[in-house]
């Protein structure tokens, strides 16, 4: 005879919403569908309900509208939704864990229960409340919580606090950058690049008074193989980190969206820096060597998300140099780079300085992505600068020299089979540049930490085992000419969705699948 009473069975969760929150949580775990032979095999393993019996009240729910099915030829069945019954039963957040907002505070390594009770006791209620707390206001509020227990409760808090949370508060801090100062309002602001005519800063060593070979005045590669032994690259650093294209830190007052990521120390985070595959030397060593030549044109190579861009930001960033990036298509013609002829309001046809004109006025980097898919007449209109370092623009009537810290850098994808929209660079044009190639970095270690860097600098989003899984598995994928290739760059939109919520299988799914799109 059964033990159980009336009441026991009044407080027992009903059975259709047990499992509808299980199969929830298994379509979060795995990304989205799930065999239907797969939630019957293994439903004994979380809640008692029988094979057979999960069965039937699938088909049951089904025919309610609380799961969707898919049911194959071969007589296969997949759940791919599901519209949870009641709120989450015990029995299954016992199995899967609470939910990531809910406020229990043992979930960080060294909150015992007394520490849980006193600190609540003392008026922390929220993770984010926590959070904000300092160590000196929580050591001491019981005898077990020492200095260092602090320490770690307010370095492993903000992980906890609802992602929700988070983005609201970036997102203020975003939204005050962009206030106009009289009507206090949000607002759009539009530079005219033809009116942005200030130079970049001059080079540290002639302000500061420094000998032009002095380690303080260049840029020292310290970063991948170079990390314990560093080398100097005969970069110059310019005396201006203000200046308006220089990228910015995103702790700088004027960091804007496109800000470069910084560490748990405020530093930007440095490239996974990967050694160059023919010269066998660190490409931020290289690339910074070639621009210390002064007008030297490089041509950097390398698959989609490699951290093409970010590298020469970066240098930017360390030297204090502008960047100006101009994403080239087939309609890109000369006068979108160098400007056009515009009349002015009193008839006259003047020339209107275009972006890459300006910026080797300034003085700024010049990149130029996807080179090769612009047209040829505004490829060939560059051939003077990167034979002689001058630039004929016919249309103004001008012959530019520009200025001494001016630099151009262009980038493209590999003319492989996975990009085959890329355009090949015509021989006369290529003969012209120095050739670097930007490979995936091939160290799993390297690119766990800079990704570790910049997805947990802040506040641990993503913990260290589960980023490895991810790294290792794009690294699968790179080795596999028959799978969709996952970038680092792409890594880091896995690691978004995670602090989104999702569960990092289903995270890592959804971005193969974004990325296998057929074009």
């Amino acid at each position: 005879m059964s033990s159980t009473t009336p009441d026991d069975a009044d407080s027992q969760p009903d059975e259709q919403a047990v499992l509808s929150h299980l199969v929830q949580r298994l379509l979060q775990r795995e990304g989205g569908q799930i065999p239907l032979e797969r939630v019957t095999l293994r439903v004994s393993d979380y809640v008692d309900i029988g094979e057979q019996a999960a069965a039937d009240l699938i088909d049951e729910g089904a025919d309610a509208g609380i799961y969707t099915l898919e049911r194959g030829a071969g007589g296969t069945t997949t759940i791919t939704g599901v519209s949870p019954q009641g709120p989450e039963p015990d029995i299954i957040v016992a199995a899967f864990g609470a939910a990531a907002d809910t406020p229990d505070f043992t979930v960080i390594s060294v909150v015992t229960e007394s520490i849980d009770q006193a600190v609540r006791d003392a008026g922390y209620e929220t993770f984010s409340s926590l959070a904000d707390a300092g160590a000196d206001d929580l050591t001491g509020l019981t005898g077990t919580l020492t200095q260092s227990r602090a320490a770690a409760i307010l370095q492993e808090a903000p992980q906890h606090v609802p992602v929700g949370t988070r983005l609201a508060t970036a997102a203020a801090r975003r939204y005050a950058r962009r206030l106009d100062a009289e009507t206090d309002r949000g607002v759009a602001r539009v530079v005219d690049l033809a009116t942005t005519d200030i130079a970049v800063g001059e080079p540290v060593y002639r302000t500061a008074g420094l000998d032009p070979d002095s380690l303080e005045a260049q840029y020292v590669s310290a970063v991948g193989r170079n990390a314990d032994d560093p080398v100097a690259t005969g970069l110059h650093v310019l005396d201006d980190p203000d200046y308006p294209d220089v990228p910015k830190a995103a702790t700088h007052p004027d960091a804007g969206d496109d800000a470069l990521p910084v560490d748990d120390t405020g530093h930007v985070v440095p490239p996974a820096v990967p050694v160059e595959p023919r010269l066998q030397l660190p490409l931020d060593e290289l690339l910074a060597k070639k621009l210390a030549r002064g007008l030297v044109p490089v041509r950097l190579v390398g698959p989609r998300g490699s951290g093409k861009n970010y590298l020469i930001k970066y240098l930017c960033h360390e030297t204090n140099r502008g960047y100006v990036s101009i994403d080239c298509d087939e309609a890109t013609h000369t006068e979108d780079l160098f400007g056009p002829l515009t009349p002015t309001e009193d008839g006259l046809i003047v020339p209107r300085t275009g972006p890459a004109k300006q910026a080797l006025l300034n003085g700024s980097v010049l990149v130029l992505n996807e080179f090769p898919v612009m047209r040829a007449g505004a490829a060939m209109a560059l051939h003077r600068l990167l034979n002689e370092g001058k630039l004929l623009v016919k249309a103004h009537g001008e012959l530019v020299e520009p200025h001494p810290s001016a630099r151009i850098v262009i980038t493209m994808n590999p003319p492989t089979r996975e990009y085959r929209d890329s355009e090949p660079m015509n021989s006369a044009t290529r003969g012209r540049f120095r050739a670097l190639e930007q490979t995936y970095i091939q160290d799993i270690e390297v690119e766990l930490d800079t990704l570790d860097a910049q997805v947990n600098g802040g506040s641990r989003v993503v913990d260290r085992g589960t980023l490895r899984k991810v790294v290792q598995f794009a690294h699968q994928t790179r080795q596999n000419e028959n799978w969709p290739t996952l970038s680092t760059r792409n890594l880091v939109i896995v690691c978004e969705h995670i602090e989104d919520g999702a569960a990092p299988k289903a995270a890592v799914k959804n971005e193969v699948w974004a990325v296998a799109e057929p074009n």
